[in-house]
Formats: structure tokens, sequence, C-alpha cells
């Protein structure tokens, strides 16, 4: 079970009793197709790294155990610069800088921090050594088109491909714009004006622009882009923060259903866009039900079809974090949130996904007891499930056209309590293997789950 990992330190928010009524007998069934395997997308299961803000000092990637920590994790993906820091990042120095009048909340962490560095030469090394895949976040706030294609040339000579590069962080927001972008109308001039002459320099870059999710359809600012052809994708950010309470658990169980709602309202509006999910989160408190909402909700990014070309959670170190780092000893260990997301990257991010069916009972009209996804694996069937449950459900695997009987290992990440929320140490493998005499893997209450299945 988590807690079984003395000295990490949990921290307690949230219901302490599960808010659901469950009926008397729980159960799933997952129905695989194993004809049709597609690869995975690894470009789902990106990160935001919130540097710099203390962590490490004032040279983000550049401090020695922020390096460290990139090489532990060998992320598939990074996005540079994170969030709002993006519209006032200065490439030539490495640091924030603002050059007109527009007042934003934002101006005192600007204009009072002078020193801070971002650590590009930390980043350009890391990337050099494990290749990794960046979405880069364009400065049209400030920089002339000019300087955005001497960054673009200045990062293609340090090996960075440049495949994907978001115009503005949020823009949609007043407080995130500059003078030069101050309303919709002189953001699309501008843009596009960034996109045209950085595409003379790499056609092959995908450009996206920031959209709103709130009332996407009629939103003036999304009704005013969706008459525009210069971008080739949209970038939306989800943070679904709810209380911790029966309510917000709903909700956050939910999330994946948000999600399909939100992507298909802006499908109305934007169609034929791939969507970029470039900052995203689930949270109901810092709590096992948290953990799992999360999971599911990162889980159904990989739903078939799959209307998301890029996704990033917020974030490595910050905002419901994958990492705590205790500055004192040095020392980085997962949460549980970092726990959740490395069982699911471990079993897809090298996988083909084979469709899947879940029926299982219903906790509420909004989600299920029980979420599942297949994938193969070096020739293995690798099944991760969910139970949201805070009682055992027995799962049903069944391979669509083939009746065979089929053996399988299960391996758990249970949580013992709604309020558990553990730390574990940062190599430490979370999963333990579950000794079942049972004819169908029994999912432990509130856990994750890595099945794997031997072919007859």
């Amino acid at each position: 079970m988590a807690t079984n990992h003395p000295g990490q330190a949990q921290e307690h928010s949230g219901p302490f009793a599960y808010p659901f009524e469950l009926p008397a007998e729980l159960s799933a069934t997952l129905t695989i197709d194993a004809n049709e395997p597609a690869p995975v997308n690894a470009m789902l299961l990106g990160l935001n790294c919130n540097w710099p803000e203390g962590l490490y000092g004032k040279v983000g990637y550049n401090h020695p155990d922020a390096q460290r920590l990139i090489k532990t994790l060998q992320p598939s993906s990074l996005r540079f610069p994170h969030g709002v820091w993006s519209n006032f990042y200065d490439w030539e120095s490495d640091g924030r800088r603002m050059n007109d009048d527009y007042v934003t909340p934002y101006d005192s962490a600007v204009k009072d921090h002078p020193e801070l560095r971002y650590g590009f030469d930390g980043f350009h090394e890391l990337h050099d050594a494990l290749s990794f895949e960046v979405v880069h976040t364009w400065n049209v706030n400030y920089d002339d088109v000019d300087k955005s294609v001497r960054r673009l040339k200045d990062r293609q000579s340090k090996g960075f491909p440049a495949r994907w590069i978001e115009l503005g962080n949020e823009t949609f927001w007043k407080t995130q714009r500059s003078e030069s972008v101050r309303d919709v109308e002189k953001y699309i001039e501008v843009a596009k004006a960034h996109a045209t002459a950085l595409r003379s320099v790499s056609p092959q870059t995908k450009f996206s622009v920031p959209v709103h999710w709130r009332n996407a359809v009629t939103d003036p600012w999304n009704q005013a882009l969706m008459k525009e052809d210069f971008y080739d994708a949209i970038t939306i950010h989800k943070h679904m923060n709810y209380s911790a309470d029966a309510k917000g658990v709903t909700e956050a169980f939910s999330a994946r259903q948000t999600m399909v709602d939100m992507s298909k309202a802006l499908q109305s509006v934007f169609p034929g866009k791939p969507q970029w999910v470039t900052e995203w989160s689930v949270s109901c408190g810092e709590n096992s039900l948290s953990t799992l909402a999360m999971a599911s909700a990162l889980l159904s990014l990989f739903d078939e079809p799959a209307p998301f070309q890029i996704a990033d959670y917020f974030q490595i170190n910050a905002s419901h974090p994958l990492i705590h780092y205790d500055r004192a000893t040095q020392v980085h260990s997962r949460t549980a949130y970092g726990a959740a997301y490395q069982v699911i990257r471990d079993a897809l991010e090298t996988s083909e996904i084979l469709p899947s069916d879940v029926e299982s009972t219903k906790i509420q009209p909004s989600f299920d007891a029980v979420s599942a996804q297949a994938v193969r694996q070096n020739g293995k069937t690798i099944v991760v499930a969910i139970n949201k449950t805070n009682r055992s459900v027995p799962l049903t695997i069944a391979v669509k056209d083939d009746a065979a009987a089929r053996q399988w290992s299960l391996r758990s990440l249970a949580f013992d309590d709604t309020k558990d929320s553990p730390r574990f140490p940062i190599d430490a493998d979370v999963l333990e293997t579950s000794a079942s005499s049972s004819p169908v893997p029994i999912l432990p209450p509130l856990s994750i789950n890595r099945i794997e299945i031997v072919d007859p």
C-alpha cells in the first residue's frame, strides 16, 4: 500500500470519508481489440517546469539539482518557457523584460528581478543529452519579427528542431498582453507577422494560437481568430481545481468528460485544427481522490479518436507538483501525482494503443467506477486500470474475437484511505504485486493498476 514507504511526508486535506454511496455489487469489463494497434503519441505525456521561482536559486535549468532531476526523469517532452513568463521571456538575456507602459499584475515580478535566469544553457545541455521534444512558447508581446526570426535560427543552430511553436501564452487575458497586442485585432496582426516570417525560415514548424475555453463558441477572442488561417493548431489551458468535498470530488472524477466536452466545443469553432493542451491539471485537495482523478484524466488523453496532439501537465514542481524538492537536503521525491504519472507513462510511452471499451459500474452519471486502457508493449499486452471506489472491483478482460484463456499478473499503487497523499523516493518502484487466486484481476480500493497479460 502507498503508506508502506516509511519516513515519507504526507499532507492531508479534503473529505474524511469516501463521499459516494456504492451499489452492493461492483464490476468492470474491458474489451480489447488487438487487431488495430496504433502508436502512442508520446507528446501527450509532456511537462511544464516552473523555473526560476526560487526552488533552485535564480538560475533555473542551470542549477545542478535541476539538471540532476531532469536527467532522472528523462522526460519525453518539455515546454519552454512555462506559462505566463514566456510572454516576458527575453531569449537573448535568458531573463524577463518589459519595454512599454502596459500595466499587468506581473509588473513587479518582471521589473524587480532582473537577475533571474531560466537556464537556457542548462536546458540546451539537457536536450543534447536526452533528445526530448520541446514545445516552444514564443514572446509575441515584446519581440519584433526580426528578433523572433533570430531566436528561431539560434535554436535551430543549437540542435532544436523547433517543430512546435505557441504564439504567446493566454493572450486572450488582458493581464497577459502588452501594448503591441493590446486587443485581439492587434494580436492577430502581430502573430500573423511572426508566423509568416518564421514559416519562411522553417516550413515544417507548426504554429498554435491561444484560445479561450470558457464560452468557447461565443467568446469574442475565439470568434475573431476562427476567421484566420495563419496558424496550424489551437492551444488550450485547462486547470480543473475543485473543492475538497463531495461536489468537488464529483467534478474532479468527471474531469475526463469535461475535457471531452471542451474539446468538442472548440472543434465546432476551429474545425480541423489540432488541439494542444499545454497546461492542464486536476485537483480536489491534497488527497488520494485527487490523484485518481488526475490519473483518469491523463489516461483519457489517449482515447481514440484523439482530439489532442500535444498535452503538457502543469507542473513538475509547482501547481499540483509531480516532484517535491527539499532544499535543505537536496533530495527529490515523487508526490502521489508523480507516482501516478510515472505508472501511466511507463505503460504507455513506448507502446501501441489497443482500442479498448470499458463497461463499468457507474458511481455517478458522469463517471464510472473504473477507467482502463490497453496497450501493446514489447510484445506484451498491458492494461492500466484505475479503481475510483473504496472497494475492490473485479475486472474482466476480454479480447475481441478471441475467447482463449489468458494468464495475468497485477501490480498496484493503492492508497490506504481518501486522505492518503504520500511521497515516494524518486527511484522507488511504487507498484506492489498482488497475490490472488481469482480468475480475473481484482483491483484494490483507491488504486492505479498495471496488469500484464500473457498471450496464449
